[in-house]
């Protein structure tokens, strides 16, 4: 009889168990899609999956939608006013949309107590109302990964998640996003990319910051504990990747080849002035200052006139100074005040020149030839004597 007791007290206190630990019959997973060959796709994405059981649902949240058949759609994506919002899909269409483009999937499962899934779902149901849902997208610091970070790794004040340790070293935003630009063999993005971005890509991340990617968000949550075990129940593979291996690109197709031209093209004429090349010499003169007068005034717009917080305090601005946009026109000129300015311009990039040799990743590597150009034609255009 007491076998009998103890066999029942066992099963009522293992399906209480089981009650307690289903009771909110929800399962939560996040999502982790692998870089694509586009733009952007290149650096990945995350997303959310709630399978509720009660409500027999299987749903994908997803915080990078955004409207592309908005009449003002390219205005306000260059300055950075266009709205990103949360979405929603069902899971099997999700899975669909990337196997289509052959990317993988990895699915973490969260080991996240009942009360903590409610939550999570009541705050996507929040999000996702037409007041909440539209939010100013920022590239680095507040994306559709971010966002979800946010809600994983919300505090709580009772036995709180302990804060992942990915141990990324002291490393900057735009190194990892080189790291990924690179893997993809998008040699002239990558130039663009550090064309726009200021020296706020150049902080030394903390482990926080570092989970704006999607890789390093699902590295935060495989590693992220509380008390003894970690967060993650168990991750899936629900879809391999298997795309190509990206193109090289050919010795003549990179950007520091194409600069080094450049710079071979408005120089060369000073060391054979006996061939009678003032024409081309001025045609290159023009090139050269009035072209990257149109970029340094680019910079300029997007740090001033735009909303893009990653792109203020851009150094390039430096040696694409907007004033030559001006000066391109004036050349030949014997103005002394314009020859006082070449010359200190041109120490002054050759001096920027050789700091950003010191300190990689403030200036692309791949515009040295063409900067050390300017410096070079700045200084011999402030001592040159005009027929």
């Amino acid at each position: 009889m007491k076998k009998i007791l103890s066999a029942l007290a066992f099963l009522l206190f293992f399906i209480a168990a089981s009650s307690q630990e289903d009771s909110s019959k929800l399962r939560i997973s996040l999502l982790t899609c692998t870089p694509g060959s586009e733009l952007y796709s290149v650096f990945g994405h995350n997303a959310l999956r709630v399978v509720d059981s009660a409500a027999g649902t299987d749903v994908v949240y997803n915080f990078g939608t955004f409207n592309f058949d908005d009449p003002n759609f390219y205005s306000k994506f260059v300055l950075g006013k266009l709205m990103y919002f949360l979405s929603q899909e069902y899971y099997p269409d999700f899975v669909f949309s990337y196997k289509y483009y052959s990317r993988g999937i990895t699915e973490q499962v969260l080991d996240l107590k009942p009360e903590e899934k409610k939550e999570i779902q009541q705050e996507l149901f929040e999000n996702i109302s037409e007041e909440k849902r539209y939010y100013k997208y920022d590239f680095l610091f507040d994306n559709c990964t971010t966002r979800l970070r946010d809600i994983i790794f919300k505090a709580r004040v009772d036995n709180p998640i302990q804060p992942p340790q990915l141990n990324i070293g002291r490393k900057t935003f735009r190194d990892h996003l080189h790291g990924y630009l690179n893997r993809a063999e998008m040699q002239w993005t990558t130039l663009g990319v550090d064309l726009l971005l200021g020296v706020g890509a150049d902080k030394i991340m903390t482990d926080r910051e570092s989970m704006f990617l999607p890789d390093h968000l699902a590295t935060g949550v495989r590693l992220a504990i509380r008390g003894n075990n970690t967060i993650m129940k168990k991750e899936l593979v629900p879809l391999p990747d298997s795309q190509p291996s990206p193109e090289k690109l050919l010795f003549w197709q990179i950007p520091v080849f194409f600069f080094s031209l450049l710079a071979l093209l408005c120089v060369f004429p000073v060391f054979f002035s006996g061939l009678n090349l003032k024409g081309f010499q001025l045609v290159m003169d023009r090139i050269l200052f009035i072209s990257s007068g149109l970029l340094g005034s680019l910079l300029l717009f997007m740090w001033f006139g735009t909303d893009h917080q990653s792109f203020s305090n851009n150094l390039n601005v430096i040696w694409a100074m907007p004033a030559h946009l001006v000066t391109g026109f004036l050349l030949p000129s014997s103005n002394k005040f314009l020859k006082k300015y070449f010359k200190v311009y041109s120490l002054l990039i050759l001096f920027m020149l050789v700091l950003a040799s010191f300190s990689p990743g403030y200036i692309n590597s791949s515009l040295y030839p063409l900067i050390a150009a300017i410096s070079f034609r700045c200084w011999i255009l402030g001592r040159e004597k005009v027929a």
